[in-house]
Formats: structure tokens, sequence, C-alpha cells
């Protein structure tokens, strides 16, 4: 697997509702979320609760959720800390780049 520098990255920072954790590629992706929806769902152990071309949603067994946009953005949703965010990130970062 890839490893991905988080510089790559814009920082991770907490939504304005303190709900998720956003994160922006520095360079605009064009990823295609229905091709790389197994990848994800195998990667990440979740369930692929939704999938578009638009947005891949991920829902996990202990409530975490992430969303995925096609230009890279994430949103993730009931992750406890920054650094379980960053690890997430690194997982899906190598299969974007």
């Amino acid at each position: 697997m890839k490893v991905i520098q988080l510089d790559e990255y814009y920082p991770i920072k907490l939504c304005d509702d303190g709900v998720a954790f956003e994160v922006k590629p520095k360079r605009r992706l064009s990823l295609d979320l229905p091709a790389l929806k197994e990848k994800i769902v195998e990667a990440t152990g979740m369930t692929a609760r939704v999938c578009l071309p638009v947005l891949l949603l991920l829902q996990g067994t202990n409530g975490q959720a992430i969303n995925i946009y096609p230009e890279g953005r994430l949103l993730l949703r009931k992750f406890p800390s920054k650094s379980d965010a960053e690890e997430i990130l690194k997982l899906l970062s190598s299969l974007f780049f």
C-alpha cells in the first residue's frame, strides 16, 4: 500500500458544528467513486450506504460515518479525535493518489 504524506491535504479541521472533521486535498481530485467503492469498503471495513458519482457514504458499526466526494473532500463523523481522523485519512488517501 502506498504511504501518503498528510501534507498533500490541508490541515484536518473540526467543522463549525463540531460534529465532524473536514479534510480537503490541496489539489482537486477527480475520483470515480463507484469504481473505488469496493476497495474503500474493503480497506475501511465499513458498509457503503450510498454510492453515487457525487457521493460515497460509508457507515461503520460503531456509528462512525464518512462522506467522500469526487474532488477528494472528506467529512468524518463521530471520530473521537483528530488522530483517529488522520489514521483513516492515511488509509483512504492511499487509494486516491
